[in-house]
């Protein structure tokens, strides 16, 4: 009896053995093949993923230029009409009183800034402070011109008395706000080249 069981077994152990040990090579072989794949879909992916990073920059760049070229654009145009003898040069101001035409001035300058605020999107954070402030100093002169020109003149001011009581503020006091802002402009244009 404990030959037939040795007959049996010993057989059946000698095969249990071997199929053990050529199951745990086949896995391994399977593991090792399996890392590798995994591996070179790992340097895959991260080549393709830089691959579609540098597109999409390019792709960017291509869509994005154009909108901010153009917004510098935008904002040089804006602030040269901040000038104030330019802005003088556009308006009636023959026919109108001067606190009409100190309104009329600070209407343009609003909807000028108005129409084009959307333009700080494409430009840095400091350089649409830049140009604010250069608004905010065509406001200030506007203002102070016109009180100065109310308190000299009165009630009865006209455009020719205001823009009279304009030019003295600004040889005393040059309007420098839009130079600046346009130096700023340009150099951050050159930053983009």
């Amino acid at each position: 009896m404990w030959t037939d069981i040795l007959q049996i077994g010993l057989p059946s152990l000698f095969l249990l053995i071997t199929v053990l040990f050529l199951v745990r090579g086949f896995l391994r072989n399977q593991n090792q093949a399996l890392g590798a794949f995994l591996m070179k879909e790992a340097e895959y992916r991260k080549v393709e993923s830089e691959r579609r990073t540098i597109e999409l920059t390019k792709a960017n760049k291509e869509i994005t230029m154009p909108l901010r070229m153009q917004a510098y654009e935008r904002m040089t145009l804006f602030c040269t009409r901040l000038e104030i003898t330019n802005m003088l040069r556009r308006s009636e101001a023959l026919e109108l009183s001067a606190k009409q035409l100190s309104i009329d001035l600070l209407f343009s300058v609003d909807e000028e800034y108005s129409h084009n605020i959307a333009q700080q999107l494409y430009m840095s954070e400091e350089l649409w402070q830049i140009v604010q402030l250069a608004k905010l100093e065509t406001v200030n002169i506007i203002k102070n011109a016109k009180k100065v020109c109310e308190e000299k003149f009165g009630a009865e001011a006209n455009s020719n008395n205001f823009i009279d009581v304009l030019a003295a503020t600004l040889n005393e006091n040059p309007q420098l706000g839009y130079v600046q802002a346009l130096s700023a402009i340009k150099k951050e244009v050159a930053l983009l080249f």
